[in-house]
């Protein structure tokens, strides 16, 4: 985050421009509480599914996701209860993010649970030649601020930046840990490196989140990819 004095100097100085920001839209959903009493009794069940396998790219530690499980993350898009719930209080959720008319397309979904500790590095949401993703969702589902970690935005230049010499242009946070409580939304760019950091143990009460990848067809009058 950028200090009060940099941005002063920012703002009175006509010879400085500072470029590239990076938005991030924190919202949340209209009623957690029945999506927890829809969608936790499922987790509990699939939780420990053989095909819950942490994919070997990741480096966290053990960690439960079901994003490499294709039939327990089906559940959360057919035409059932919880899927129609999800689509309902998520879109509702995202219609306040956008300001135009906007269409998306869904590019994954999948659930992580945290009881001992866990923690996963830092890491970003690219997507694939024919299928990009343009933002990242984190769905706060089962969250206590008090014992559970928020998850930590990193500055995706960082890497980039090394030693090289802005004046007081990069004095700054190079990470950020959002606010979050039990039912908030965060949406942000694909390419925002984020991580969580390692916690308490805390298997009577999970850190549950969902997380989604979002395609952005069309917003305002213009297809996002026309070809796709």
């Amino acid at each position: 985050m950028i200090s009060n004095e940099s941005l002063r100097q920012a703002f009175h100085n006509p010879y400085r421009k500072e470029l590239f920001p990076t938005t991030v839209f924190h919202g949340g959903v209209e009623n957690n509480q029945h999506l927890k009493e829809l969608v936790i009794p499922y987790i509990e069940k699939t939780k420990f599914n053989r095909d819950n396998k942490i994919p070997e790219e990741w480096l966290t530690n053990n960690l439960i996701t079901s994003f490499n499980n294709e039939d327990v993350n089906g559940v959360l898009l057919e035409d059932n209860d919880i899927s129609r719930e999800l689509q309902r209080q998520y879109g509702e959720a995202l219609d306040r993010f956008f300001d135009e008319p906007y269409e998306l397309k869904l590019q994954g979904i999948w659930y992580n649970v945290y009881t001992n500790g866990e923690w996963q590095e830092s890491h970003t949401h690219l997507g694939g030649i024919g299928s990009p993703i343009h933002f990242a969702c984190i769905h706060f589902l089962s969250f206590d601020p008090d014992i559970h970690n928020s998850v930590t935005l990193l500055d995706p230049l960082v890497t980039a930046r090394g030693n090289s010499m802005e004046m007081k242009s990069n004095e700054y946070d190079v990470q950020f840990r959002p606010p979050v409580k039990e039912g908030d939304i965060l949406m942000f760019p694909s390419y925002l490196p984020h991580e969580v950091s390692p916690g308490a143990s805390t298997p009577e009460y999970p850190r549950i989140t969902i997380s989604f990848n979002l395609e952005v067809v069309k917003y305002g009058t213009e297809e996002e990819n026309p070809e796709s």
